[in-house]
């Protein structure tokens, strides 16, 4: 059998004797059976790695998702499951000709070994098994994706860049503030080097198991309005006007363990993947503590993460005006009634600055009065501050906590202050006319 370790993969522990394993496989009802799934299901190797190419095939043919010969960026981490994505897309091109594959596979490795302790010489296995596949691929560093206006050639400014992305972590005490903000970092780093790639559709490695931790994660950080983006199949990319970008993630369907067997029967090498959370307590951030608590639930309820994944499917957010955040490019809630949870938030950290004179404020001016507390001396100059201030108001409510975090926006990437610099022009302009438009 197999057990979920820290990290949410799967590790193999020698078989106790009275596991039903004479048992014959559900499928063939003639070979033993090799898996045990949701300690019911029997399965054989010879059936089981059909079953789970099936599910893969399916998830990605689900309306059609993606066109003959259009470009596809699929993103390789080195971790079981993303190395089981790229075996799972190379086997659709050997296919015969009805069942192939027909889109056109752009690969791509983002190395992050300026942030995490790498083997020195990883980059090298990795461009031996994207060789090995001969599938078109780029291997690129995260700095370098994040500042350089062209990535795909030498990054002559790369030890400028390797500060600057260094600088936001160190700034950032919190555990769970930094893996949050490495995960945007992720997500825009992917999204530009698309862009520059000349690709329509990001495939991305996330499973069953670690879509089921970040959705209740979510919720614990206040990015609810965003379960949707987070974790849905198909998620487009609403904020460029030029082309569409839609982000598909086809092993939502298989779980962990599924993913597991299936690298290991395919005798699949995993690199080393880590993150801020590797190695810590299951207390020292909500990520980690939330990942404990399903795997917990999981070992006697095996119906867990299945459960926690259908129901997040459903959270949906409906409202008129749909405003998104410059940073995450999430759903960000407007028009707030008074009454609401972030307003309440907002008041009592106003009241914990203020003491009982903030109780004579109404809720109206607390904005106002709170960027009057961040004034250097009380008075007016334009500096640093206030340009975060402008930046505050186009985040989320989990970005703006990051972004609190950090003593200069110089070390942003530039897209993400440009972007939010045309959000404050259109915000004016919008003002300037309002009382014209019908």
């Amino acid at each position: 059998m197999c057990s979920v370790n820290d990290e949410g993969a799967e590790s193999f522990e020698e078989l106790k004797p009275d596991e039903p394993l004479e048992l014959k496989c559900r499928k063939c009802l003639t070979e033993d059976g090799n898996v045990i799934l949701r300690k019911k299901d029997v399965y054989c190797k010879t059936c089981f790695i059909p079953m789970v190419t099936h599910k893969f095939r399916a998830t990605l043919g689900k309306s059609k998702l993606v066109n003959k010969g259009e470009r596809v960026l699929v993103c390789v981490s080195g971790s079981q499951s993303s190395v089981s994505l790229l075996h799972l897309v190379w086997t659709g091109l050997q296919q015969s000709t009805y069942k192939r594959l027909t889109f056109d596979p752009v690969i791509v490795y983002i190395d992050e070994s300026i942030l995490f302790k790498y083997p020195q010489n990883q980059q090298n296995k990795i461009q031996e098994l994207f060789e090995k596949y001969g599938l078109s691929y780029h291997i690129v560093l995260f700095a370098s994706v994040l500042y350089s206006n062209n990535c795909l050639i030498e990054d002559t400014n790369i030890d400028q860049h390797n500060n600057k992305l260094k600088n936001i972590f160190k700034n950032i005490s919190d555990l769970t503030l930094k893996e949050d903000m490495l995960m945007k970092l992720r997500k825009h780093a992917i999204t530009k080097l698309a862009k520059l790639l000349e690709c329509t559709r990001i495939i991305t490695a996330e499973n069953e198991h670690k879509l089921s931790i970040r959705l209740l994660s979510n919720v614990a950080l206040g990015r609810g309005s965003q379960i949707g983006l987070d974790i849905g199949l198909a998620v487009n990319d609403k904020t460029n006007s030029k082309k569409s970008l839609i982000t598909i993630r086809p092993l939502r369907d298989l779980s962990a363990k599924e993913i597991s067997y299936y690298a290991l029967f395919n005798k699949l090498e995993d690199y080393v993947h880590s993150n801020f959370l590797t190695a810590t307590n299951e207390d020292e951030s909500i990520q980690k503590t939330t990942e404990q608590f399903i795997n917990n639930l999981q070992v006697e309820f095996p119906s867990t993460v299945s459960t926690i994944f259908r129901t997040g499917e459903k959270i949906s957010e409906k409202t008129s005006r749909t405003a998104y955040c410059s940073m995450c490019q999430g759903i960000m809630d407007i028009e707030m009634p008074p009454s609401s949870a972030m307003e309440a938030t907002k008041y009592s950290k106003y009241v914990s600055l203020m003491g009982l004179k903030a109780l004579e404020l109404s809720l109206n001016n607390i904005d106002n009065k709170e960027s009057d507390l961040k004034r250097c001396n009380g008075c007016y100059c334009k500096n640093n501050q206030n340009s975060k201030e402008e930046l505050l108001k186009n985040l989320c409510y989990a970005c703006r906590h990051i972004i609190q975090n950090l003593e200069s926006l110089d070390d942003l990437p530039e897209e993400i202050l440009k972007k939010n610099s045309e959000k404050l022009q259109f915000q004016k302009m919008e003002e300037q006319i309002k009382d014209f438009l019908l």
